[in-house]
């Protein structure tokens, strides 16, 4: 995509629809053509960053505003009246046709970020994040395997919005497994809007020390340790009346419950613990400014055994329901080959895979699908992501992936 720098004279006000999706220097998306910035801090936020768009779309802007600009002209209007002119404002439904599932998930992290500074009494952030967790969720729900293919590999190889980032992560991991568990829809909400408020207390510090290559300061530490807790206080004070969300909260990083059957414990437990598993699975497969991501077996590991080192109840719903391999992570083949995981299987290690360099290390052209049913091409092992250095269009993989005729082991993991 060949990317322009914008300028704010370029955009009409930021209370009205985007007519175009606003893109950072990488173009990656910051915001969706349609969204109305209303929130003053996330405003001022991008007024303070170089921003960026699709060439296209600010062509077509341009011929927008000026076919406005002259039927202001046509009617007579005074010229102050003719500069202010702005076109009409695009339907959501249009503006949001064609939209890749990463470019909607950055939307939602941008959106969640700016939730989240807002969390506290008179403020409308709670029923900004029941509208963003119904998207987010029917967005999971629509394209689960690209989401988790996206969720993987942003967690690799990008640290900004960290927060945002892998509070959306941590729900995808949760929920999706809480569906595996047979979960009634009420505590599932719940699980949703923990996963997404856990970290309240420690946003801004999560954001900087994803990005920095020194340890946390003493203080920065007592910070981490008491979070919990503060933010589930804060979340009850800021008007959330979901007791089981803000217990799990609260709850979230206490592992004296492990071990014990989840029948046998109240549901705020039962989230909790589930809570807590998505979440350490998230962090390890995360990069960070100190260390580099761990592949998702080798983080499967610290997430999904329980005690005895064997997978628990929640450990073994979370391998079913995400894999072993889950869309997103490098592995090598039976052949010899190294490729991305773009969809699971119906148990957890038979998943597609876009073979991407061949056995003699020469990289393909094209992408190659193999179905690792096939005992020629199953899976072999893991591969760290830092040691994979092709470069490649994700777009193109998850297009061939769904262009795949889907047999019977390409369905998503069944309770």
């Amino acid at each position: 995509m060949k990317l322009v720098a914008i300028t704010t004279k370029d955009l009409p006000p930021l209370d009205r629809a985007l007519p175009f999706p606003l893109r950072d220097a990488e173009g990656r998306l910051l915001l969706n053509a349609g969204v109305k910035v209303s929130d003053d801090r996330l405003r001022q936020e991008l007024l303070q960053k170089p921003l960026f768009a699709e060439e296209h779309h600010c062509l077509e802007w341009r011929r927008r505003l000026n076919a406005a600009m002259d039927q202001r002209l046509r009617e007579g209007a005074v010229l102050k009246d003719v500069v202010a002119a702005l076109p009409d404002e695009l339907p959501r439904e249009v503006a949001a046709r064609g939209v890749s599932t990463g470019d909607a998930w950055f939307e939602l992290h941008s959106r969640l970020d700016a939730v989240l500074r807002d969390v506290g009494p008179g403020t409308d952030w709670l029923a900004r994040l029941d509208e963003l967790h119904a998207r987010g969720r029917a967005l999971l729900q629509r394209r689960a395997d690209e989401s988790l293919y996206h969720f993987v590999c942003e967690a690799v190889h990008f640290s900004e919005r960290y927060s945002a980032h892998h509070a959306w992560m941590t729900l995808a991991l949760a929920e999706q497994t809480a569906a595996v568990l047979g979960w009634p829809q009420a505590q599932i909400d719940s699980l949703g809007r923990a996963a997404l408020t856990m970290n309240v207390a420690i946003t801004r510090l999560q954001d900087h020390l994803a990005t920095v290559r020194v340890p946390p300061t003493i203080e920065q530490r007592r910070e981490i340790a008491g979070h919990a807790e503060r933010g589930a206080a804060l979340l009850a004070a800021a008007g959330l009346g979901d007791a089981v969300a803000v217990e799990a909260v609260r709850l979230h990083h206490d592992a004296h419950a492990e071990g014990r059957p989840l029948k046998e414990q109240p549901p705020a437990r039962q989230v909790a613990r589930l809570l807590r598993r998505a979440d350490i699975f998230g962090v390890k497969i995360s990069r960070r400014g100190s260390r580099a991501a761990m592949s998702p077996l080798a983080a499967a590991r610290g997430a999904c055994l329980g005690p005895d080192g064997q997978p628990d109840e929640i450990g073994s719903a979370l391998l079913r329901a995400v894999g072993l391999y889950p869309p997103g992570s490098f592995v090598e083949l039976a052949s010899g080959e190294v490729g991305i995981v773009v969809a699971r299987g119906q148990r957890a290690n038979p998943p597609l895979v876009a073979a991407l360099v061949a056995a003699n290390g020469s990289v393909y052209g094209e992408p190659v699908l193999r179905e690792t049913l096939d005992s020629r091409y199953a899976v072999k092992t893991a591969v760290p992501p830092q040691r994979v250095k092709v470069r490649f269009q994700h777009d193109r993989v998850l297009a061939l992936a769904a262009g795949a005729t889907p047999p019977l082991a390409r369905r998503s993991p069944e309770p």
